[in-house]
């Protein structure tokens, strides 16, 4: 099993639905670097090849410090050369084009974006045109490139800008396209991971002018089902989020054949058996270590976890603010001085302060700990609804969330291995999330107030782990 240190705070969606699906899907591995920043594709011959003059370079760190446009000259010629085949490829060598079909397009895209790539031909192509058009001559063409970098450039987003003329039946028209494309680096090539097109092509028929767009980002894997833990601790600034007490601690399942995410929270309070420890509160297994907490959960379950995620409010309200905060819908008024939790119902945009005080706030929500473990899980949701917006709003700024994860979380896995989870994201539907807490009954023992978890809980445990739905089987 993986162990995964990370958060539960609104960019932890991110990485957790993602982290399932990569699970499932057993993504391409990303290799190191190679002395040219990376190979493309085999070149279309230079007659063929359009010219796409690199204009900008850029790169920021992880640490967000900035890197010098020469030090990614390298891997920025990589990368356009592959924009260069994709180009040469669609628009302009005209034996690629097999009358429509493109059929060499997809070697330059990873594995599990090829699907759309089909589907978005005519977008990404000349598509129905290449059955009429004599040739198409290109034009100066630009390209800007902006780099994330760890140990070197793992992440970029290719901005370009095609221009050319086709020649048909002795006409000349006006071809121009233009897209965002990101690229991961996959066994030592830039491969196209995501993009963002926009094209204006002619029509034959009457040369009006047809305006075309599309969007595509790796699927999800269509068969499996995944389960990871997240655990919130309690550990204030200065402690280790590991030997702390468990402050939020939610299942996430994933169904990628339904398209189906599932969060399942525990109240941390529920009195359940600890292996090597004895009958405590759930929170108390975090002190013996996030995998001591993994073992609680499955046996209290059945569960069968692949990893878990952790974090403490630094670490909360340090991803929330590096991407800029969260939208969260407030289903109530919210005034808990002990939270500093004071919210008006609706829309709410919340930096990671107040995004820690919605998550912390559980004296005056209905249900006390009930209550506030499903305002934890509505935080989830609103991270996956936020990351959509803002690649829809700009493709770029997914270097920022990446960077923000790798920055703040502790974690086993890679810069690219990361960024791969985070590219998963854009094709899930935050609207459907379901979000749920195990129903129990208030008790003391000890004098300490806990949760016994009953039948209800048990039930809810068969069902999400039968297939990471919640369909109401006992």
């Amino acid at each position: 099993m993986r162990a995964i240190a990370a958060a539960l705070l609104a960019t932890l969606v991110i990485t957790i639905v993602a982290w399932l699906v990569y699970r499932a899907a057993g993504p391409e591995r990303a290799s190191g670097p190679s002395a040219s920043g990376g190979t493309s594709v085999s070149p279309i011959s230079q007659i063929e090849r359009p010219t796409i003059e690199l204009r900008r370079v850029e790169g920021k760190r992880v640490s967000g410090e900035p890197v010098q446009p020469a030090r990614l000259r390298p891997a920025a010629w990589s990368v356009r050369r592959v924009m260069t085949d994709l180009y040469a490829t669609g628009f302009v060598d005209r034996d690629a084009w097999q009358g429509g079909r493109f059929p060499s397009l997809d070697r330059l895209f990873a594995v599990r974006t090829r699907t759309k790539v089909h589907r978005d031909l005519a977008d990404l192509t000349l598509g129905p045109l290449a059955r009429r058009v004599d040739a198409v001559r290109p034009g100066m063409s630009t390209l800007g490139v902006r780099f994330l970098v760890g140990r070197y450039p793992i992440l970029a987003v290719a901005s370009v800008r095609f221009r050319g003329t086709a020649v048909a039946e002795g006409a000349t028209l006006a071809i121009h396209h233009s897209g965002s494309y990101t690229l991961r680096r996959i066994n030592g090539r830039w491969r196209i991971v995501s993009y963002d097109v926009r094209s204006r092509l002619p029509s034959l028929h009457d040369l009006n002018v047809k305006v075309r767009s599309a969007a595509g980002s790796p699927g999800v894997a269509s068969t499996g089902t995944t389960f990871i833990l997240v655990i919130g601790s309690d550990a204030r600034p200065g402690q280790s989020p590991a030997a702390a007490r468990g402050d939020s601690i939610h299942i996430v399942g994933v169904n990628p054949a339904e398209h189906v995410v599932s969060v399942l929270g525990i109240p941390r309070d529920s009195y359940v058996p600890i292996p090597s420890v004895g009958t405590r509160k759930i929170n108390e297994a975090l002190l013996g270590g996030p995998d001591l907490m993994v073992q609680t959960v499955e046996r209290l379950t059945g569960i069968a976890v692949d990893g878990y995620l952790l974090t403490g409010f630094a670490g909360f309200q340090d991803l929330v603010n590096a991407v800029g905060g969260i939208g969260v819908d407030v289903p109530y008024r919210m005034h808990d001085p002990y939270s500093h939790a004071d919210f008006g119902p609706g829309m709410t945009h919340m930096l990671g302060r107040d995004a820690l005080a919605f998550a912390r706030d559980r004296h005056d929500v209905p249900g006390g700990d009930f209550g506030r473990s499903m305002n934890q899980g509505r935080l989830l949701i609103a991270a996956l609804r936020q990351l959509k917006h803002d690649v829809a709003r700009n493709p770029a700024s997914l270097l920022g969330w990446v960077a923000a994860g790798a920055r703040v979380l502790r974690t086993d896995l890679g810069l690219a291995e990361m960024a791969e989870l985070v590219l998963s994201m854009p094709s899930l539907d935050p609207g459907r999330v379901e979000n749920r807490v195990v129903s129990g009954t208030g008790a003391t023992v000890g004098g300490l107030s806990v949760i016994r978890l009953g039948p209800a809980a048990y039930a809810m445990f068969r069902d999400l782990a039968a297939d990471a739905i919640f369909n109401g089987r006992p």
